[in-house]
């Protein structure tokens, strides 16, 4: 009985020793990933930004911080809905000012583009080109920028389940 006694304690020590140095890992490589929380405030804002290399000498940037969006469309003649998952983010000239306005925006952004979708039905959506699209979303979106206009919108998921 002594002798099974230390067989289960050397076990548990083991297993133990596992879960130690696995949490150990685990919280390495979770800090990381924890870049942008570690950032001071001044360079977090870059994160959501990318850089384009545009035709023109200038170089613009995409506000990447609205996120992936999920619509409920317009209920069809039958009453069904259809969700929309879409992903969009802003082109915008290399201007601080202005990513501050989007920034301080993002919700009302945000109620644009689910509003767009849930007004209406999955079949007007498909009818409608992509373009068609990108336009009356800019129109709705660039009403209420005060500093600049945005110049383009785009969509990196566009899925209309």
């Amino acid at each position: 009985m002594n002798r099974l006694n230390k067989i289960l304690a050397r076990i548990l020590v083991f297993l133990a020793a596992i879960v130690f140095f696995t949490g150990i890992a685990f919280s390495i490589l979770r800090s990381k990933n924890k870049t942008k929380d570690t950032l001071p405030d001044n360079e977090k804002i870059f994160l959501n930004q990318a850089e384009f290399k545009s035709s023109s000498s200038q170089n613009n940037k995409a506000f990447t911080k609205i996120g992936k969006l999920r619509a409920t469309t317009k209920p069809d003649k039958t009453g069904k809905t259809k969700i929309v998952l879409i992903t969009p983010y802003i082109e915008y000239s290399d201007d601080q000012a202005f990513y501050e306005e989007l920034d301080r925006n993002l919700k009302k952004m945000r109620e644009i583009i689910l509003n767009y979708f849930s007004e209406r039905t999955a079949e007007e959506l498909v009818k409608k080109n992509e373009e068609k699209i990108n336009s009356e979303l800019l129109e709705k979106l660039n009403s209420i920028l005060i500093l600049q206009k945005i110049q383009r919108l785009y969509f990196t998921d566009f899925l209309i389940l």
